[in-house]
């Protein structure tokens, strides 16, 4: 099992390159007309960026399980959060400061979740780094996890997740509240979009239509536009000086 009492040894910055020509999320960050997103939505609606901040994105999921179903990711290219060097690390924090609030004040909770990619195992296809950021219950999450077969780990905060990139090794990460774990699947094991099914069997969506790819609700994506219409402002300005856990 692995220790989290080392982290300090990881070279900051490590896995963080500035482009991934022709890879998801990567052309669509790069303002392209042609990409994904545009060519299911054909401009209904036009983007999914709810708000930049400092070197983030957040934005809505495509696919999404939910209403409140968003991504947040980093605007320069990373394998995972586990990669971020130190100084995003704290930008991450910053911003959750700022989201946090306004997030459960609108879908009622909030829990990230991320299928860190490793160089060989991509997460779902895609291989820029993604927090999953869904109003759901973390703690019964970290039940399906167990329930699953997989062990999950506490961890201190999110950097943690540095030992497991350095490693090159994938993971799975739960964070709600104060609680942050993780969880990997030594035999490789779980299907793929594992955490998209472990949610969808939580909020009953049938099998296998948590599929991201098997249907879109589209419906879910232009009510999560609505209700964050205004974040923008609210999340522009990223403070400087990180004061919560992830």
């Amino acid at each position: 099992m692995y220790s989290y009492a080392s982290l300090s040894a990881v070279e900051a910055g490590v896995g963080a390159t500035p482009l991934c020509n022709g890879a998801e999320l990567c052309d669509e960050l790069r303002s392209g007309d042609v990409n994904s997103f545009t060519a299911t939505y054909r401009g209904d609606p036009a983007s999914r960026e709810i708000a930049s901040m400092s070197g983030f994105r957040l934005i809505a999921d495509p696919s999404p399980l939910t209403v409140g179903h968003l991504l947040l990711l980093p605007e320069r290219h990373y394998l995972s959060f586990g990669h971020l060097d130190a100084a995003r690390s704290d930008l991450v924090r910053s911003a959750l400061c700022l989201l946090r609030p306004l997030y459960v004040a609108t879908f009622g909770q909030m829990t990230i979740l991320e299928h860190g990619s490793s160089s060989t195992i991509p997460s779902a296809c895609i291989t820029h780094a993604h927090w999953h950021v869904l109003p759901i219950d973390g703690a019964r999450l970290v039940d399906v996890i167990a329930r699953d077969g997989l062990v999950a780990v506490p961890l201190p905060d999110f950097t943690a997740l540095r030992q497991f990139a350095a490693a090159d090794r994938p993971y799975y990460y739960c964070c709600y509240g104060d609680s942050s774990h993780v969880a990997f699947d030594a035999q490789r094991r779980v299907r793929a979009q594992y955490l998209r099914s472990a949610v969808g069997a939580m909020l009953g969506i049938p099998d296998p239509e948590w599929d991201w790819s098997l249907v879109i609700r589209k419906n879910l994506l232009r009510a999560t536009m609505v209700a964050t219409q205004g974040w923008r402002e609210r999340l522009a300005k990223v403070p400087t000086a990180p004061a919560v856990r992830a």
